[in-house]
């Protein structure tokens, strides 16, 4: 997580956000049931991307062990021990602590940036993705995900975890009016996951992740998640994806 709310917004984020959630790696790239989740959400947006990659808000690595197997990356947080902790998991990786609305790199040194759930986050989102097309290449490709506050388990979310309180801005209608302020091409903004069931039943501290491991545990939930995502209305879903290309 990078960037800043405000004194006091700014303090509960740094309290969220400030140590390494060494459980949380493991069970996003590594937990039988799960992890494959994590691998079709990242493919579908990052797919095709070419060249250096920058990561902002990079946390402990856990979308870089997955970009990082397509491209060159590098990955900049707010958060010392978080990249520290990244750098041992994540080798060929290149990071670096920085504010994502100060970027200490040269206009267009990267072909694609990516940005996942760090939005919400921060008082100035649209400084954020200002930097972040500012150091894009023209032509090159900017990829971002975030959660969307219309979907039901998300707004629970928000009220339960004072961290999160600005995924209930989150929207599609948000998003699509930041980035339509910069200066991007082929911008297009869509929704993905219908229903979080697999993210709440085995989530690694609330749910039970030890199912995952049960081939048949795994199919009943893919099926339900099926059968019960189809009453999901598509503005509802979980996540807002967006791609878009540099101007050039």
């Amino acid at each position: 997580m990078v960037g800043n709310r405000g004194t006091e917004s700014d303090e509960i984020q740094r309290r969220y956000f400030e140590r390494a959630d060494a459980e949380r790696f493991r069970w996003t790239t590594g937990a039988p049931g799960f992890a494959e989740t994590e691998d079709a959400l990242l493919a579908s947006v990052l797919d095709g991307i070419a060249g250096l990659c920058l990561e902002i808000g990079c946390g402990e690595g856990n979308n870089l062990v997955r970009l990082s197997r397509q491209v060159r990356c590098v990955g900049i947080d707010r958060f010392f021990a978080k990249l520290a902790f990244a750098a041992q998991r994540v080798p060929g990786v290149a990071f670096s602590a920085a504010d994502a609305a100060a970027l200490p790199f040269r206009n267009g040194s990267f072909r694609t940036v990516f940005i996942r759930d760090l939005l919400h986050h921060v008082a100035r989102p649209e400084a954020v993705l200002a930097e972040a097309v500012r150091v894009l290449a023209p032509t090159g490709c900017l990829c971002l995900l975030e959660p969307n506050g219309r979907n039901p388990i998300l707004k629970l979310q928000a009220r339960l975890v004072p961290a999160e309180a600005g995924i209930r801005a989150s929207t599609v209608a948000h998003i699509h009016k930041l980035l339509s302020g910069m200066p991007l091409t082929n911008l297009r903004v869509w929704t993905m996951e219908p229903l979080q069931l697999r993210r709440v039943l085995l989530h690694y501290r609330f749910g039970f992740p030890g199912i995952g491991r049960y081939e048949i545990a795994r199919r009943g939930l893919s099926t339900l998640e099926r059968l019960l995502g189809r009453a999901v209305p598509r503005s509802r879903w979980a996540y807002i994806a967006a791609r878009a290309a540099r101007a050039g």
